[in-house]
């Protein structure tokens, strides 16, 4: 039996990092069927209810110590956390665990992260001379690999694979004829592009179509995707209710047409081959579109209502062309996230050295 810790950005009620975390057990549970794995969540309770794994406070500093020092492997797991674009505190929040683990005689992996942006000389500074000493570093991106290399990590072997969400199974479900799912959040931004995704609703609903708005992390989605499902008016809707990966699967699953900013409403969407239409606030969300070729409508600095009009238009137009294509992204896809759990289990085993 192997003793696994997994940190991440887990007891926040967002549904993509919490769909992260229940597919990253899941993955460890298939390749070490004993495996004990401890969590660092903010409600640590409700994480150990959840997911029925051990769970311990994120910031209790001597829960954190002794977990570590029972651990064969300390997993930094999953999502875009090693970046300062939200606060250089997040990113020396999880720049600290790793180096609290190594000093604590603990392996270490960077599993299966977007890394950056990280914009600050001091924190590029700190993060190579983290990541230099990690056992392993996996990313879910191209894009994280090149800054990876801008970053001059070279020592930790760095492998390209992908988000651990692409290993859930979704439950069979029709779509629903001429509906439209769009997820959305809020971002600071010169630019009104939430007036414009009002502006490209409103003419989808006057094609006929049905909007229905879903806000993935529950908390701080839920007030402005109502507020734009009243804006856009009759058409559309919002649902009101907080809801865990696979109530969201199904949901995105009766859609036509997935638009999204939020990374993990585009990957469940690809889960369910449903075509793709990116709002990008941030470059993980440009890397994983561009991995599975679908369009990028533009960003919280440039989006234009017609030209995502348009790309909605055309991927509805297309829309068995583009399930087959994603059909077979996800198989090559999931072979790779596949790979996250096995080297995992490898280092917590003393397999790999």
């Amino acid at each position: 039996m192997s003793r696994y810790v997994i940190s991440g950005y887990y007891g926040f009620d967002n549904a993509g990092d919490e769909a992260i975390l229940q597919a990253i057990i899941d993955s460890l549970h298939q390749e070490d069927k004993e495996a004990e794995i401890t969590v660092f969540s903010a409600q640590p309770r409700l994480t150990a209810d959840q997911h029925q794994v051990r769970a311990v406070h994120r910031t209790n500093l001597g829960a954190i110590v002794a977990a570590l020092r029972r651990a064969d492997l300390f997993i930094s797991g999953g999502g875009g956390l090693l970046q300062d674009a939200t606060s250089s505190r997040s990113l020396l929040y999880y720049l600290g665990l790793l180096t609290l683990a190594r000093w604590l005689g603990c392996k270490t992996m960077v599993y299966a992260n977007s890394i950056g942006p990280i914009s600050r000389p001091r924190n590029k500074r700190l993060a190579q001379r983290v990541l230099e000493n990690v056992d392993c570093i996996t990313v879910r991106d191209g894009l994280s690999l090149q800054l990876l290399d801008d970053l001059e990590v070279q020592r930790p072997p760095r492998l390209l694979t992908a988000d651990p969400v692409l290993l859930l199974e979704p439950e069979p479900v029709t779509p629903q004829e001429k509906v439209i799912v769009v997820a959305v959040r809020e971002w600071p931004s010169q630019h009104d592009y939430l007036r414009q995704v009002v502006l490209a609703c409103q003419r989808l609903v006057q094609d006929g179509f049905q909007i229905v708005l879903i806000p993935f992390h529950y908390k701080r989605d839920l007030v402005v995707s109502q507020r734009l499902a009243e804006a856009i008016g009759p058409g559309a809707s919002c649902s009101a209710q907080p809801q865990n990966s696979r109530e969201l699967l199904r949901d995105l699953a009766q859609a036509q047409v997935v638009v999204a900013m939020r990374l993990h409403a585009l990957i469940m969407g690809a889960i369910c081959q449903r075509p793709l239409v990116g709002i990008s606030y941030d470059p993980k969300v440009d890397g994983f579109l561009q991995t599975v070729g679908q369009p990028l409508a533009g960003s919280t600095a440039d989006l234009k209502a017609e030209r995502l009009y348009q790309l909605v238009r055309d991927a509805y137009e297309r829309r068995e062309e583009i399930t087959q294509s994603l059909a077979t992204s996800l198989q090559e896809l999931r072979a790779l996230a596949k790979e996250n759990a096995a080297i995992a289990y490898a280092l917590a085993a003393g397999k790999i050295r």
